[in-house]
C-alpha cells in the first residue's frame, strides 16, 4: 500500500522527473544567459537611468542648470528657438509625405524620389536651425557651464557596442 502513495509503481517515473529537472535546469541557464547579456549590453546602468533616453547636446544640457540660469539661456535664445518651430512643423510633414508615397498600393518611384529630395532638403534646414541655436546656447554659456558639459555628455550618452571603445 505504501508503494501506491509514493508512486514506485509507476517505471520510468524516475526518468520523466530527470527530463523536467534537466528542462528547468536549461531554461534557467537561458534566463541567467539573456539577463546577463542585456546588462552586458546596456552597462548594467539599467536601474538608475531614466527610462525616457535623449540625446545628451547642450539643448538638454541647459536643462539640467539651475532653474534661473535656464531661463535667461531661453530669452536669450529665444530668437534661434522660434526660427526652428515652423521648421521642425515642415520637416514632420515631410516625412509624413515621404510615408504616404511609400505605403500607397501603387508605387510611384519618381513622387518618390522628389519626396525623398523635399525631405532631404528640409531636414537640411531644418539641422542648420539646430546647429544655430547650439551656437546661440554656446556663446551665452559661461566658461564653468562649457567646462562640465563634456562630463555631463560622457555620463549621459548612450552605450556603445564594447568594440566602439578603443580603451576595451
Amino acid at each position: 500500500m505504501s508503494s501506491m502513495t509514493v508512486g514506485m509503481d509507476k517505471p520510468g517515473g524516475g526518468r520523466l522527473m530527470a527530463l523536467a529537472l534537466f528542462g528547468s535546469l536549461v531554461l534557467n541557464l537561458v534566463l541567467i544567459g539573456a539577463t546577463g547579456g542585456f546588462l552586458l549590453r546596456h552597462g548594467g546602468d539599467v536601474w538608475g537611468s531614466p527610462a525616457v533616453q535623449f540625446v545628451p547636446n547642450l539643448v538638454t544640457y541647459t536643462s539640467t542648470l539651475p532653474e534661473e540660469r535656464r531661463k535667461q539661456l531661453l530669452l536669450q535664445t529665444e530668437d534661434a528657438r522660434r526660427t526652428m518651430q515652423p521648421l521642425r512643423r515642415d520637416l514632420r510633414a515631410a516625412r509624413e509625405e515621404t510615408l504616404k508615397i511609400l505605403t500607397a498600393p501603387a508605387f510611384d518611384k519618381q513622387a518618390y524620389a522628389d519626396s525623398q529630395a523635399r525631405l532631404m532638403a528640409t531636414d537640411r534646414k531644418a539641422r542648420e536651425a539646430i546647429y544655430n541655436l547650439y551656437g546661440e546656447i554656446a556663446a551665452h554659456l559661461s566658461p564653468e557651464e562649457r567646462a562640465g558639459f563634456m562630463p555631463w555628455r560622457e555620463k549621459h550618452r548612450p552605450r556603445r557596442n564594447l568594440l566602439d571603445d578603443p580603451q576595451k
